[in-house]
């Protein structure tokens, strides 16, 4: 299926694949391309603070690479197209931080695995873009870089922890991004920004070259995804088609093919949605229940009292589980000893106590958990045997305010998400996320081209394991039909 044609778009917020046919019709060679995107990096950039670091010389000796080899016939499918890279993925030429003081002079000698598959398809990857400390916000900051805003509007986040991507997509600074996700990293920023965004199946990109783990690490894991953030998805699928493999040290025993989606068209799928498994702003809800009726509109068949047979307390709880017994094993002995001193001297049931409590559990109460994760994956299972897709929310509610307020991770316990007016905790904004993430799921995370309080909202479509194209079609078919859920921000076009 061809995706719909934008050549009537300023060039630099059209697709990737659209830039491609440009590059290929000889509209423009790949070094004028990427010299108009540095003319635009220069105008947009210094309000947004979303590239962080660049390397303009490498990029424009990969630009000419690319115009030599569209001469010869023999370029690669990303040839020419100028994009950057989430800063927690190593990159030659460029620092490679996270966020994270002890690494702003950390410049690797070789790229991560998913770097590797761009580069040598013909990307021409010319910048970094922003992330919170670690990679662990909901917002993108942290102190070597600053603050990155959202280009709908300034005073609101980006997201995180792939924020400085997301909005460089939705601002036109990149026309794809590469991120990642275990907390909703690549879909809450996806939604705040208005552009779409792929978490694959658990497994299916190589993690290796990303921080964290520390640099030298290999990569595998758990929960943690890599995929990619673009203004369409039949690019979601393009990227994903060219970084899906296994890493280094395993593609001597396998490779990786994933099937193709369940059906073709519209009308054939079986949808569910779930809409109160967790907080959700009702603006928030008006907005996916106005995108779910245009969509049976167009024939979808939608039940809105489908949902697998998963508790959602318990799927959180064990989420947090699995999620903080990872975080709690890569952290610095100091962070490690701080968050659990405090988890064991705050109030019962709070988060900082079940933090506490999930970093420092022993491999018995470990093993517990993952066979209550094995329990809850086979319920999706079952789910998927009558249904092909769930659409749900991706966060309780869009772009909150900038809040930078305490220090390092643990400044989260104290912070607030408004909701219908009211305060929840800040760390509820990890419970619709972790639908998904906890099963290991592919989610598509689709903005439903619909404004609440003058900002953009998304939902995540999730699909069975492994069947990654199917929510892939489903949001190019919607895209084809209804037309692109993004829409430029206020001032980037």
């Amino acid at each position: 299926m061809t995706a719909p044609s934008d050549t009537a778009t300023p060039l630099l917020l059209r697709t990737a694949r659209s830039l491609r046919d440009a590059l290929d019709r000889r509209e423009i060679s790949a070094v004028e391309l990427l010299d108009e995107q540095l003319v635009r990096y220069e105008a947009l950039n210094p309000s947004l603070n979303l590239v962080v670091a660049t390397d303009i010389e490498g990029a424009r000796a990969a630009a000419k690479a690319a115009d030599a080899a569209m001469a010869r016939g023999e370029a690669g499918p990303l040839a020419g197209i100028p994009m950057t890279i989430k800063d927690v993925f190593e990159v030659v030429g460029m620092p490679a931080t996270c966020g994270i003081p002890e690494l702003a002079e950390h410049r690797p000698a070789r790229d991560a695995d998913a770097v590797e598959a761009l580069r040598a398809a013909g990307a021409v990857i010319w910048g970094k873009t922003n992330v919170p400390t670690g990679a662990v916000d909901h917002q993108s900051f942290n102190p070597i870089y600053g603050i990155s805003r959202n280009p709908w509007n300034l005073d609101r986040t980006t997201g995180g922890s792939s924020g400085g991507a997301a909005a460089a997509v939705a601002a036109g600074l990149t026309s794809i991004e590469l991120g990642s996700d275990i907390g909703g990293s690549i879909r809450v920023p996806s939604h705040f920004c208005g552009v779409y965004g792929s978490k694959p199946s658990w497994g299916v990109v190589s993690g290796r070259g990303h921080i964290p783990p520390m640099p030298g690490a290999r990569g595998k894991t758990p929960l943690g995804v890599y995929g990619p953030i673009a203004r369409s998805a039949f690019d979601l699928e393009w990227v994903l088609d060219i970084i899906v493999g296994p890493d280094d040290l395993d593609r001597k025993a396998y490779s990786i093919a994933l099937p193709p989606s369940r059906h073709k068209r519209i009308g054939d799928f079986r949808i569910g949605l779930w809409l109160d498994a967790y907080p959700l702003d009702d603006a928030y809800r008006n907005a996916i229940e106005i995108f779910v009726d245009r969509i049976e509109r167009i024939g979808a068949k939608v039940d809105r009292n489908a949902r697998p047979n998963v508790d959602p307390s318990i799927n959180f709880d064990t989420y947090l589980a699995v999620l903080m017994a990872l975080e709690g094993a890569g952290a610095p002995d100091n962070a490690y000893a701080e968050q659990v001193a405090a988890g064991e001297a705050a109030e019962p049931g709070s988060y900082a106590a079940v933090i506490g409590k999930a970093m420092s559990q022993n491999v018995r109460s470990l093993g517990a958990a993952e066979e209550r994760r094995h329990a809850i994956m086979a319920q999706w299972r079952a789910f998927f045997a009558d249904y092909d897709l769930l659409i749900c929310p991706i966060f309780p509610c869009v772009a909150f305010p900038h809040d930078p307020s305490g220090n390092g991770h643990m400044a989260q316990y104290d912070r607030r998400l408004i909701v219908n007016g009211k305060p929840i905790p800040y760390l509820d904004g990890l419970k619709w996320p972790g639908l998904a993430t906890l099963s290991e799921l592919p989610a598509t995370a689709v903005p439903t081209g619909i404004l609440a309080d003058g900002l953009p909202t998304g939902v995540q479509i999730i699909a069975p394991y492994l069947e990654d194209r199917t929510t892939l079609r489903f949001a190019q078919l919607l895209e084809r039909e209804l037309g692109s859920g993004y829409r430029v921000p206020p001032g980037c076009d």
